[in-house]
Order: structure tokens, then sequence, then C-alpha cells
């Protein structure tokens, strides 16, 4: 099984950001402008040629230890250094939870998933109303999952450990805002959790109306 967890902002929705609703917090990425906040369209479905789809973004400027935006899918099994894209990855999206306690929880995810080494852009509306969305992931939207804010605090089904010195888990997110969950102590874990995964049929909130 091909995993990858990426780390994103903190939001409810994921379909926008909207003022005094669903702002973005936690930012991988600091801005000012929560308008440039790619992720905020991370869960909202769009149509893609003849397929309905999410388009995920996650920072990829410190992916692997790069500073060009390339994802190292390579890092992942089965993928080399010359492929642009691998398919079939279940990608966990995270984002450290609001609250003083810090940790980094699982948000949603995508299953059967296509990740690309570099940022793919995707043009919607025209003239002034043009928008550019990147993307680096993309999933049916069907195979989409977004967990309600109150799941996502459930400390035993998904909480992501991060790497904390001497003292810490021995896997975990880094200084990345990606992990490939190569870590053979990490087996057990990741293990667990896809099983949570692949068992999860509650509310999902890309169904819920925006309140």
């Amino acid at each position: 099984m091909k995993i990858l967890f990426c780390n994103i902002a903190f939001m409810k929705y994921y379909r926008g950001v909207i003022e005094g609703v669903d702002e973005p917090v936690n930012l991988c990425v600091r801005t000012k402008d929560l308008s440039q906040v790619q992720e905020q369209f991370n869960f909202l479905p769009c149509d893609m040629e003849d397929r309905r789809v999410c388009l995920g973004f996650f920072s990829a400027k410190n992916a692997g230890g790069s500073k060009s935006g390339q994802v190292h899918i390579e890092e992942m099994q089965g993928v080399s250094e010359e492929d642009s894209v691998v398919e079939h990855v279940l990608v966990v999206w995270c984002a450290k939870k609001e609250g003083n306690d810090n940790r980094t929880v699982v948000v949603g995810w995508y299953k059967d998933a296509t990740v690309y080494r570099y940022y793919q852009e995707a043009v919607f509306g025209e003239g002034e109303e043009e928008y550019h969305q990147l993307y680096n992931v993309v999933a049916d939207a069907e195979n989409c999952v977004l967990l309600p804010v109150g799941e996502r605090s459930r400390y035993t089904r998904w909480n992501i450990p991060r790497k904390k010195g001497s003292t810490g888990p021995a896997f975990g997110f880094g200084t990345s805002t990606v992990w490939f969950a190569q870590e053979e102590k990490a087996e057990q874990f990741i293990k667990d959790l896809a099983a949570r995964i692949d068992g999860y049929y509650e509310d999902n909130l890309m169904d819920a109306e925006i309140q």
C-alpha cells in the first residue's frame, strides 16, 4: 500500500475561506492574505473532464528537503526518480488542530489518489471571475472523506505523531510538510490507521451544509 501524509492548515469545511465561518488556522505557509491559502478548496468537488474530483494541495516547498516545490514521490515503494506521478495512493490530510494542545490530527483522506511530483494548475471561470487553482493531488470525489471537527479530536483514532527529539516518537512528521511513513517502527501504526480509514462509515463533512 502506498500512503502519504500531508500537513495543511486547519479548516472545518475546506470549501473556500468564509469570513467568520471557516478561516484557516495553523498555516503551513505564512501569509496575511487568507485567500491565498491554496488548500482551502481541498474538499470542494469539481468537474474535470468526465470526472467529479477533489483537487488537493499541500505546500511542497520543503517536501523531502526540497526548496523547489518538488514532492519526492520516489520515497514511496515502487516509484523512481524519473516518475512524475504516482497512482493508487492513500493520501491522509493532517493539520494541527485548534486549541492549546498543539496536536496534529487527521482531518480527512483521499483513497486511490494520484500524486504529482510538481504542482498542476486548474483554471475555473472566465474573465474577471477566472481563478487558477494549484494542486498536487487528485482523487474521485466519491473516494474523499472529510471528518467532522468533533471526530478529529478523538485521540486514539486520529492523532498523528510528530518526532520530538530523543524523547518523542520514533516516527511521524518532522519539519517537512509530508511524511512518507517508511519507518519500520511505524508499520503497526500505519496498519491500524489504514484499518480505521477502511472501516469508517460515519459522517462525511463533505456532504454537510455550511453553517
